[in-house]
């Protein structure tokens, strides 16, 4: 059942093959403020024609109604993540979607959770549906996501058990919180890759790719994530995928300070005379990171003058996307444990703000996407990571290791590599006069 929400009148709120053929096709729309990612479902037979027909293409032939409960999906190819894709799809219901305003942010769904109360940059909270169709879930009535902005304002409350999950460490703490907090720190290798890019299509590192390898070389990650900042997150040394993936161990960007400044000369460059002042830009939630500043004084170290510029989240990536913007640090969640979740996104035709874009890479991507057998898929996607690493579009800066702090009365909270926000909360249980 779609759940109930105020102002809106259901034909029905029973969920049927119906609805999901209505937000499939929604889905596939090329307006983006519908939806960002119609390739989730471009494997469909006749989806990226619907998608390009900017409405004269009515219908997607592969999406089909078998009966109210059965919905039959055909392929143009085999894809062997399209399954994958379709846990980012979701049913909603077109009566709240045409009613609800800005509805992205006033989501309705038939989840365990409803949206209770929002209030930007304070809090989130989420109330139990009553009609939920699991019976007995979700287990508690109400759960609250807090933004604090100071991290050691959060550590605080934590302390004074007004926070039953630590999601964030403040700098300079890490080990010793993992020390103090023993019993209640909890880890594991995680998906996200960061990383600092460079424009590849426009621009000064377009054109001096010795200028892009030199700058890698200059940057010692060991002593960045190992000993700067505790170890709360893997030095980038593997390559453009995350450690656990395969086809990740592609590394080439060894911290090796003298092969950087052989190749700022054989560039062009003896010590950096000559080079202009690059701006690096840097979100605004991820500029209190010391690695940027650490990274700044390797690159003078070779001679390569860096001027670090912090933007606002409002401003931040759409401006990173801009010819004028050369230089910049990003970052990459992949929803589960596949190289197709960072090559597809981030290095499949210029789709990353670093515009990179190589035609065999392009090839050996969709190739490996109705490869069924493993082994051969790996060996496709570890020579397009090869490929990707000799051209240096990225500086791989770290993996994530997911960390936090747990109190002993909660219970049922478990995360994947993904994450902790792909917690099931449904499972979650807070001890009674707890929370």
């Amino acid at each position: 059942m779609f759940q109930p929400v105020a102002g809106v009148e259901y034909e029905s709120r029973e969920v049927t093959a119906a609805d999901w053929v209505w937000s499939m096709m929604t889905y596939l729309s090329a307006d983006t403020e519908i939806s960002e990612h119609p390739e989730y479902l471009a494997s469909i037979v006749g989806a990226p024609e619907f998608t390009e027909g900017a409405g004269e293409v009515t219908e997607v032939e592969g999406i089909n109604v078998v009966d109210d409960y059965t919905l039959e999906l055909t392929l143009s190819e085999p894809n062997h993540r399209f399954l994958y894709d379709l846990i980012n799809v979701y049913v909603v219901p077109q009566e709240a979607f045409e009613t609800v305003e800005e509805f992205g942010n006033n989501p309705v769904g038939t989840g365990p959770y409803m949206l209770g109360e929002w209030l930007r940059d304070d809090h989130l909270t989420l109330t139990a549906n009553p009609e939920y169709w699991e019976a007995g879930l979700p287990l508690t009535s109400e759960v609250r996501f807090l933004n604090i902005a100071d991290a050691n304002t959060e550590l605080l409350m934590y302390r004074e058990n007004e926070l039953d999950l630590l999601l964030n460490f403040p700098t300079g703490q890490f080990n010793a919180l993992k020390t103090e907090f023993v019993n209640e720190y909890h880890e594991m290798p995680g998906l996200n890759v960061r990383y600092y890019g460079f424009k590849m299509d426009v621009g000064f590192f377009s054109e001096n790719p010795l200028v892009r390898q030199a700058m890698a070389h200059a940057v010692n990650n060991e002593e960045i994530w190992n000993i700067l900042l505790e170890g709360q997150r893997v030095p980038g040394t593997m390559g453009v995928l995350s450690p656990s993936m395969p086809a990740a161990n592609a590394g080439t960007q060894t911290y090796d300070p003298a092969l950087a400044a052989e190749l700022l000369t054989e560039a062009g460059f003896p010590g950096g005379e000559g080079l202009p002042t690059f701006d690096l830009y840097i979100l605004g939630s991820m500029a209190s990171s010391p690695a940027h500043e650490a990274m700044q004084a390797q690159f003078a170290e070779i001679g390569v003058p860096v001027n670090l510029v912090v933007e606002d989240g409002a401003t931040y990536w759409d401006h990173i996307d801009q010819d004028d913007v050369e230089f910049f640090v990003s970052g990459w969640s992949s929803d589960f444990n596949d190289p197709s979740e960072v090559l597809n996104f981030l290095f499949l035709d210029g789709a990353d703000q670093t515009h990179y874009n190589n035609e065999e890479v392009n090839a050996l991507i969709r190739e490996a996407m109705t490869i069924t057998d493993p082994t051969e898929r790996e060996a496709i996607y570890r020579q397009a990571h090869e490929m990707i690493m000799a051209e240096t579009p990225w500086i791989v800066s770290s993996y994530s290791i997911i960390s936090y702090l747990q109190k002993s009365w909660v219970d049922g909270f478990t995360i994947t590599p993904s994450g902790t926000y792909t917690a099931e909360l449904k499972y979650v249980s807070v001890a009674e006069g707890q929370g």
